[in-house]
């Protein structure tokens, strides 16, 4: 958690000169300037999740793990008071609910709330005919929307951080590293809270929003890691939220977002990587047919294979053209299937050969290229800094509301 009494403003080795070791590369990289307030904390932030929203769930087996929690119904109304050892099923019984327990709870009720109180009130659900746990904190409400029950967890945003790092992540990752991924989720979810306001709730638990997963508890190194950076989220020149984009493997140079997604961002500029570039996914190979290609651009189909094919990127290139056809490669990644935008190809034996770099769209963070970052020693503060320019540090206290 962010603490102190600092107002002084830290600039963070700008434009320091960062040696890899084992290499001779150098480079100037403008780290982020941090901005410390003294801030409450922000677990008393609660937002709303919609879990398993892709799943058609008519019955749900709810018990606490940890803390004690009360079921209340849609008057506000306290209807039961959970034991050590309780769980209670709710079904779909005509557009309304129907709860139950082994200690004499039998009730029909149009909506219902789990609350928990204690210092972290967590809980277990089951759903349908799924066998395994998926572990949540805080509260739950259970609801019934288009013939199907609608869960929403209520939950501080630090936890929901925590857990979005650990499905993204995974385990075994450096603290650092655990630490430049909470910052980017807590921007992107404090970036999008009204992506669903319509529908009810503020986020999805699916890639439509960030991955939330029941499945997944986080560890006491994530847990750590997100403590350690508590609040903290990026913002521009502007003091406007940033898109925090990543992926997996940049192959040696990220992405403008302008090559990508059309819409320039002066901190999505296209740097270079030697990090990434001795991981999983810093290379791929791809071959088809040359009717097969031509026909999935929209190419010409009389072109000859003596045309000239060659095509090379010594840097990151927007277009691919051959003769009076042209395509962005962004395009041509979504219509190929391609892992990137980053590649050169030859024709060989009536095949397009490709012999490609990195994985993802390109743009904004490589995780791969952080991870081996933060493992050689560099800080979560350079990091950001390297792949995200100019932008800095602000706590969610001190952002401006929008007007």
């Amino acid at each position: 958690m962010v603490k102190g009494k600092k107002d002084e403003f830290e600039s963070v080795y700008k434009h320091e000169n960062l040696i890899s070791f084992r290499s001779l590369m150098r480079c100037q990289i403008l780290v982020l300037s941090i901005v410390y307030f003294q801030t409450i904390s922000v677990f008393a932030q609660d937002i709303t999740v919609r879990l398993l929203e892709r799943t058609n769930v008519s019955t749900v087996l709810f018990s606490p793990t940890d803390g004690k929690y009360v079921l209340i119904n849609e008057k506000e109304d306290t209807i039961y008071v959970f034991k050590s050892d309780d769980a209670i099923s709710v079904a779909i019984a005509s557009e309304r609910l129907l709860v139950k327990s082994a200690y004499g709870l039998n009730d029909i009720v149009s909506s219902v709330r789990m609350v928990g109180v204690g210092n972290s009130p967590n809980f277990h659900l089951r759903f349908n005919a799924d066998k395994r746990d998926h572990s949540y904190f805080d509260r739950l409400t259970i609801s019934v929307s288009d013939g199907a029950l609608k869960l929403v967890n209520h939950v501080s945003i630090e936890r929901y951080v925590a857990r979005v790092v650990q499905s993204e992540v995974g385990y075994g990752a450096d603290e650092e590293y655990y630490k430049i991924q909470s910052i980017i989720c807590r921007t992107y979810a404090t970036r999008n809270l009204v992506r669903h306001v319509v529908d009810g709730y503020d986020l999805c638990d699916h890639e439509h929003c960030q991955v939330y997963s029941g499945l997944k508890p986080a560890t006491n190194e994530v847990m750590k890691a997100t403590s350690a950076t508590s609040g903290l989220v990026m913002v521009d020149q502007n003091n406007n939220l940033i898109l925090s984009a990543f992926h997996a493997n940049c192959g040696g140079q990220t992405a403008n977002s302008e090559d990508v997604w059309r819409e320039a961002r002066s901190y999505l500029t296209s740097v270079e990587d030697t990090f990434c570039t001795g991981s999983r996914s810093a290379v791929w190979h791809k071959s088809m047919p040359v009717n097969e290609f031509v026909t999935q651009l929209g190419f010409s189909t009389n072109l000859a294979e003596s045309a000239d094919w060659s095509f090379k990127q010594p840097n990151r290139k927007k277009y691919f053209t051959l003769n009076a056809d042209s395509v962005e490669t962004a395009q041509m990644r979504r219509l190929l299937q391609l892992r990137s935008t980053y590649f050169d190809l030859q024709v060989r034996d009536g095949n397009v050969e490709f012999a490609g770099r990195g994985y993802g769209h390109g743009v904004g963070l490589c995780q791969q290229g952080a991870m081996k970052m933060a493992e050689i020693g560099y800080s979560y503060s350079q990091i950001l800094g390297y792949y995200y320019k100019g932008v800095s540090l602000i706590p969610t206290t001190s952002l401006q509301p929008e007007k």
